[in-house]
């Protein structure tokens, strides 16, 4: 899958025509490079005899990372920078303080407790003591998805839309290996986004 998105991803970039698409187009390319990450973590837990423990560690605090740090800030921001609608956008704002804040706990989380990484039933479960787990998701969901179903683009809307059902599929039937499995989706999710910004260029 890193390899279809690093594809989609660049391709998505080459066709833009405005400075401010390049946000939004660059989200397959980062999702290629977090599956990218799982992937190298999924080749070490299978391979325990490689000894490669600490590796273990460093790829499931990086994908942490993606997913805590980067996600909540980087999606609204580049939804806002592509919205045309100035009330919408000053909500969308609201949206990336509220990942700003969260990514800032999640680097203080990280750093007092490391995340532990295994394998459970074809997907990876990552360990992460999270003290108002359901407070932090309904963050999330607010920084991350929120601003792509209200946005005035239809392509980015629905892809807000199919973001939101992975996460409560992922939440509701795959609670061991929630992270790996939503973010499976949202991966999908983003090739839309070459065809948002296809439109965009012939629209231009």
């Amino acid at each position: 899958m890193s390899g279809t998105l690093s594809i989609i991803g660049i391709s998505a970039i080459r066709q833009i025509k405005a400075r401010k698409d390049i946000f939004v187009a660059s989200i397959p390319l980062i999702f290629a490079l977090q599956q990218l990450t799982e992937g190298l973590l999924w080749v070490v837990l299978q391979n325990p005899e490689l000894a490669l423990a600490q590796a273990s560690n460093w790829l499931a605090g990086l994908y942490g990372i993606f997913i805590g740090v980067i996600w909540p800030v980087y999606a609204p921001f580049a939804i806002y920078r592509e919205e045309t609608d100035s009330q919408t956008k000053r909500v969308i704002a609201s949206m990336l303080l509220a990942g700003v804040g969260l990514a800032a706990y999640t680097i203080i989380g990280i750093i007092q407790e490391p995340i532990v990484a295994s394998i459970i039933t074809h997907s990876i479960h990552y360990a992460h003591q999270v003290e108002g787990q359901q407070f932090v998701l309904a963050m999330y969901l607010f920084a991350t998805c929120t601003p792509f179903i209200l946005s005035s683009r239809k392509l980015l809307n629905l892809t807000g839309m199919i973001i939101t059902l992975g996460f409560f599929v992922a939440f509701f039937f795959y609670q061991q290996t929630f992270a790996s499995v939503w973010c499976f989706f949202a991966a999908i999710a983003s090739g839309l986004i070459y065809f948002f910004i296809r439109n965009q260029k012939t629209t231009q």
